[in-house]
């Protein structure tokens, strides 16, 4: 693994560099490993944390404890990982969709900033009436509580406004000033239609403090990047990192299908700035266009990597704290999709000083 990692590093810019590109085994963690749409670092624990998108349909849902090691070239080191179960408050794992039961899609993970916890992310399940969740666990998967959400961020039964299926909760984080953030992987039916080729669309970010309304700003996605050949052609906020209390990375994941009908993907990191942005918590609708958004700017376009495509990218924390030179790391991971030919794989990447605020 090494060899091929040391190989596959390569420069983007002069700012962004990809220094480590690592194929993880997935014998090291369980016959079902995969699907891997979130990671975070439990400083506490001194472990990495990795959660599975599966619905229960390949194995329970759960997250996987790992500890990651460094050498003194700063190359990665994966131990072996610890499967942990998702459970409920009745302390029974999450069903697959269709049982009545409430199924979940887990999407992000992050560690409360006291440390006593983990919080994660469900898209929902709108087969069996259940809508997106945030929820409070403990290092066994237990779960402690959830998190109160704005109405417009519930499952309307009838679709006709509120989340759509599948494009919810995939960005979440904690800011420096103790608020959650949850960031919408698509625009609400009443905000318009999602992302594609020639179009681009807005998708909330709601923030959440405890004692104190919850704010949301706008944030607008690029339109679709590439068409594909098939018929599918998406995009959508996969993954926040925040930065202070206004500023975050945002990674935006494009995917499209191709003529045998495989989704072929692509990835853009942007800096967003939510400073100027107004709230607009209380709109009915970001349909028409004009209101004004988080800024944003392009901080790596992953096709413009040699080794590109990189495959769905969608979970990412900092690496250590900040360089002797004033740069930061990403670990970022990618989902497979429990396809077997799409290795799930970390990448390492370094932002210059300057770059960042």
């Amino acid at each position: 693994m090494p060899a091929q990692a040391e190989e596959e590093t390569a420069t983007a810019t002069p700012a962004v560099r990809l220094e480590q590109r690592i194929p993880l085994d997935p014998t090291r963690f369980d016959a079902q490993f995969g699907g891997i749409s979130g990671l975070a670092y439990d400083r506490w624990a001194r472990r990495w944390l990795m959660i599975s998108d599966d619905r229960s349909g390949h194995g329970p849902a759960r997250f996987y404890r790992v500890r990651i090691s460094q050498d003194r070239r700063q190359r990665l080191k994966i131990g072996k990982g610890k499967r942990v179960i998702l459970t409920d408050r009745a302390g029974l794992p999450f069903p697959a969709p269709g049982t009545g039961r409430e199924a979940v899609d887990p999407e992000a993970i992050r560690v409360m900033p006291d440390g006593t916890g983990l919080l994660w992310t469900s898209e929902g399940d709108v087969v069996d009436g259940f809508g997106p969740a945030v929820l409070r666990i403990d290092r066994q998967g237990r779960e402690q509580g959830r998190i109160i959400l704005p109405a417009n961020l519930r499952l309307d039964p009838g679709q006709s406004s509120g989340i759509r299926d599948n494009a919810t909760f995939e960005g979440l984080d904690i800011t420096s000033d103790g608020a959650l953030w949850i960031a919408m992987e698509g625009p609400l039916i009443e905000d318009g239609l999602p992302a594609a080729p020639g179009r681009t669309a807005p998708v909330r970010f709601s923030r959440l403090m405890d004692g104190a309304p919850a704010r949301q700003y706008a944030y607008r996605l690029d339109a679709v990047p590439v068409r594909g050949q098939g018929a599918v052609a998406d995009n959508g906020v996969s993954e926040i990192l925040a930065l202070d209390d206004r500023h975050m990375l945002v990674m935006e994941r494009s995917g499209a299908t191709d003529a045998a009908g495989r989704f072929q993907f692509h990835n853009r990191l942007y800096l967003a700035d939510f400073g100027a942005a107004p709230d607009v918590a209380q709109m009915a609708s970001l349909s028409a266009g004009t209101v004004a958004a988080a800024q944003k700017t392009l901080i790596l376009d992953f096709d413009s990597l040699p080794g590109a495509p990189f495959g769905n990218l969608e979970g990412m924390d900092w690496l250590g704290g900040m360089q002797p030179d004033g740069s930061r790391r990403l670990l970022i991971v990618n989902d497979n999709g429990f396809e077997a030919d799409r290795p799930t794989e970390l990448l390492v990447v370094t932002i210059a000083a300057g770059l960042l605020p």
